[in-house]
């Protein structure tokens, strides 16, 4: 029963996250509290509307004024944050540790899904919840511990030294994409904008590093590159096959990859662990 119940409370979730990932982004920058319009006729969505779950299952799946579709990824991230919630509760058992592992994740897929959307990650999510994984933190990573140079860190100073470490990991990442874009670019007549890594998968890997700490964030990086090598290869694969084209230098979003790997080493570091250095 408990598992059913937080689910809808997953489905609330969900709605909240679309609301915000339509209100946050450019060109829109309205407040969470602002009913989120049609962006076709600008029409106020109905109360029906606002829940992608209930609009596409009483068939109301359409604008009540302009008759314009309504999106399928209002229904799919209900779908997914009640799944992610039932999961949660099932793993963890009712209590602040469970809340807090809830809201993070919940972040997170709001941060996938406006970086999928629109190639975005922005300061006014990322940053505040940065800060409070750190403020969570001797809660998140009780009991850990890691040494280096002498000094023991435990929950607190890991995930301190893991936010910085993975903003200055990603930041070296992000300088040599730029670098790498001045030599490419000398002598091109199309000039090449994109970087691997932007700025804001910078702040994304430093919210990451608060999460699970280090070394934890090593991991991290390293399982997102992985995870990214080979969504980028089925993108190419999937271009190719469809005739759509592709270019060497397409933007492909990493943050939802980050995303991934972070959050599997959040939900599963125990585990991840013993995996990776069981002898």
């Amino acid at each position: 029963m408990f598992t059913f119940l937080y689910a809808l409370v997953g489905i609330f979730v969900g709605m909240v996250i679309n609301r915000a990932a339509d209100n946050l982004p450019p060109p829109a920058r309205r407040s969470l509290w602002v009913t989120p319009r049609c962006p076709y006729c600008d029409t106020p969505r109905s109360i029906l509307e606002q829940s992608g779950i209930v609009s596409f299952v009483l068939r109301r799946d359409k604008c009540h004024n302009c008759a314009a579709p309504l999106s399928l990824r209002a229904p799919l991230v209900e779908i997914c944050a009640a799944m992610l919630f039932a999961f949660l509760a099932n793993r963890y058992p009712l209590g602040i540790y469970l809340a807090l592992v809830s809201f993070f994740a919940a972040a997170l897929l709001l941060v996938a899904v406006i970086d999928i959307e629109h190639k975005l990650i922005l300061n006014v999510v990322t940053l505040p919840t940065t800060l409070l994984a750190i403020l969570a933190s001797p809660i998140l990573l009780d009991g850990l511990w890691f040494t280096i140079g002498g000094v023991t860190l435990s929950s607190f100073g890991l995930s301190l030294a893991g936010a910085v470490t993975g903003y200055l990991l990603t930041l070296g990442i992000y300088y040599l994409g730029v670098l790498f874009l001045i030599v490419v670019n000398r002598g091109r007549r199309q000039k090449i904008n994109t970087v691997a890594f932007g700025m804001g998968d910078v702040k994304l890997m430093g919210l990451l590093g608060a999460l699970v700490g280090v070394p934890a964030i090593f991991y991290v990086l390293v399982c997102a590159a992985l995870l990214g090598g080979v969504g980028a290869a089925l993108v190419i694969l999937f271009r190719l096959v469809t005739r759509r084209g592709y270019s060497a230098f397409m933007a492909i979003s990493y943050g939802p990859y980050l995303i991934l790997a972070g959050g599997a080493f959040l939900i599963f570091g125990p585990e991840l662990f013993a995996f990776l250095f069981a002898r």
